[in-house]
């Protein structure tokens, strides 16, 4: 019998410590992980986001934004790249410790793009090989080449949409640092999780405009939501956290679901 497919993002605020300017591993995270996906027998697809891997040089040296003339800034993008890939194998690492043989797909090596949020090609042959020796395929956000302005940031949320387009798997699921989308900040008294966004959710987010929901060199929460609507045509879509991946895992969804 076929594997259902479940196509996982997990945040770089959940793999590392997010708010450190220097590359910080959440070891407990990646532990309950491991033990998490040890229990299920899904066919996976693993994107994870760089955290403090990626973001700080990132933003230092305005990677986003394509090449400049700043000398400095090929030397950073060369230790983005670095960092990332590291972070990457740390998961994997974690995730063998479990019995869990993973693949890794670098988006430096395997993708460009024409734009930030336009992947050239996914290189879904890569993936396959992966799924088809048992291996669950691990991606991840990168500083990829880019055709209009040399070089961009690639986040993991992108790659994630364009495989759930291809794949088309039951569930995509987005676990992130809160356990859903509120309707303002989280931690402010007043919050509530928004159990269904729709296209009105995204725009009254929009219009809130804050900077804690949106601050980010790839997006923040706004890009996150704008690719959960795209693959929402395609795929059952949920924005939630580490704590319910287990409850999704048995059959059991909580957080925000995405509808297009």
């Amino acid at each position: 019998m076929k594997r259902e497919m479940i196509i996982l993002k997990f945040g770089g605020s959940v793999i590392t410590d997010k708010k450190k300017d220097i590359p910080t591993i959440n070891q407990e995270n990646l532990k309950r992980i491991g033990n998490i996906l040890s229990k299920h027998s899904h066919q996976f697809i693993i994107v994870h986001g760089a955290g403090s891997f990626g973001h700080p040089i990132a933003k230092k040296f305005d990677l986003a934004n394509g090449l400049n003339n700043n000398p400095k800034q090929k030397k950073a993008i060369e230790e983005t790249r670095k960092q990332v890939l590291e972070l990457n194998q740390i998961l994997c690492n974690s995730l063998s410790k479990r019995n869990i043989k993973t693949k890794t797909i670098i988006p430096s090596k395997t993708m460009k793009t024409n734009g930030p949020k336009n992947i050239e090609k996914i290189p879904t042959e890569i993936f396959d090989e992966g799924l088809e020796t048992g291996k669950i395929p691990v991606t991840f956000g990168d500083v990829t080449e880019d055709n209009l302005q040399g070089v961009c940031i690639l986040s993991g949320d992108v790659i994630m949409e364009g495989l759930v387009k291809h794949y088309k798997p039951r569930m995509s699921i987005f676990v992130m640092d809160f356990p859903g989308v509120f309707d303002r900040y989280p931690t402010d008294k007043d919050s509530h999780i928004i159990p269904e966004v729709t296209l009105q959710t995204l725009k009254i987010l929009k219009e809130k405009n804050t900077t804690k929901i949106t601050t980010d060199v790839t997006g923040g929460l706004i890009g996150k939501i704008e690719c959960a609507m795209e693959m929402a045509k395609h795929s059952e879509t949920w924005i939630t956290n580490l704590d319910h991946l287990d409850d999704f895992l048995n059959g059991k969804p909580r957080g925000s679901r995405v509808v297009s």
